[in-house]
């Protein structure tokens, strides 16, 4: 059974395996645009083992992996957040229902105009990694809850994103600081070991790194983060 899923050229099929949806479009000799077959399920499976072992942790869903809108719904409906690095992936995300509260503007340096769409929308959670941006969210949108994004070891990954994104350890202090004096709402920490991390040791350290932050920001300047 075949059934239409809101873009024309995107389809359901339910009497089929992944291998003979292939197989068949293979042999068939009119098919000659690039095609992709996913496993639905398969997403519904890795979101019922994530709640499973780690059930007081919500996952944010980057848009930027796939966006199409198939799986966007379907993890719409599972309950997922949304991690969007962008104005466009903001507005495909809301634009299947999803409420502003659930997205994460998950970009540390964002323009002018990017931070004032978010405040125009209701997306409130973004991150922030240097001075400048603290300074355009108390400007353009200073009810925001920002996470601090600090720098963390990459090298095991086969994509790093450390040289562009994410403070120095050292900074932290200054710019929670910075975040106080404009009355800002520091709510957390993030980061990103890379794409494709080879070692899960990766993530201890970064973890241990936000665990010293957090004691260090209760320290210093009576943020609570959570």
């Amino acid at each position: 059974m075949k059934s239409p899923v809101g873009n024309p050229t995107v389809e359901l099929v339910t009497d089929s395996t992944v291998f003979d949806i292939i197989t068949n479009s293979i042999k068939n000799s009119d098919q000659e645009e690039p095609f992709i077959v996913a496993d639905l399920a398969d997403i519904v499976y890795k979101f019922k083992l994530w709640k499973l072992k780690m059930p007081r942790v919500e996952p944010f869903y980057a848009v930027k992996c796939n966006d199409a809108p198939t799986v966007l719904h379907l993890l719409a409906a599972l309950g997922t957040g949304f991690d969007c690095a962008s104005k466009n992936e903001i507005e495909s995300v809301l634009s299947i229902g999803v409420e502003p509260e659930r997205i994460i503007y998950a970009n540390p340096c964002k323009t002018r105009g990017f931070i004032k769409h978010a405040a125009n929308v209701g997306v409130k959670m973004m991150t922030f990694d240097n001075e400048m941006e603290l300074h355009k969210v108390k400007a353009l949108h200073p009810d925001a809850e920002l996470v601090i994004r600090i720098g963390v070891d990459d090298s095991a990954s086969i994509c790093q994103l450390g040289v562009i994104f994410g403070c120095n350890v050292k900074d932290v202090p200054h710019l929670l600081e910075v975040a106080k004096q404009l009355d800002l709402n520091v709510i957390g920490v993030s980061f990103h070991v890379g794409s494709n991390c080879q070692d899960s040791g990766a993530y201890s350290s970064a973890i241990e790194s936000c665990r010293h932050i957090f004691d260090l920001a209760e320290k210093l300047v009576s943020i609570w983060i959570c």
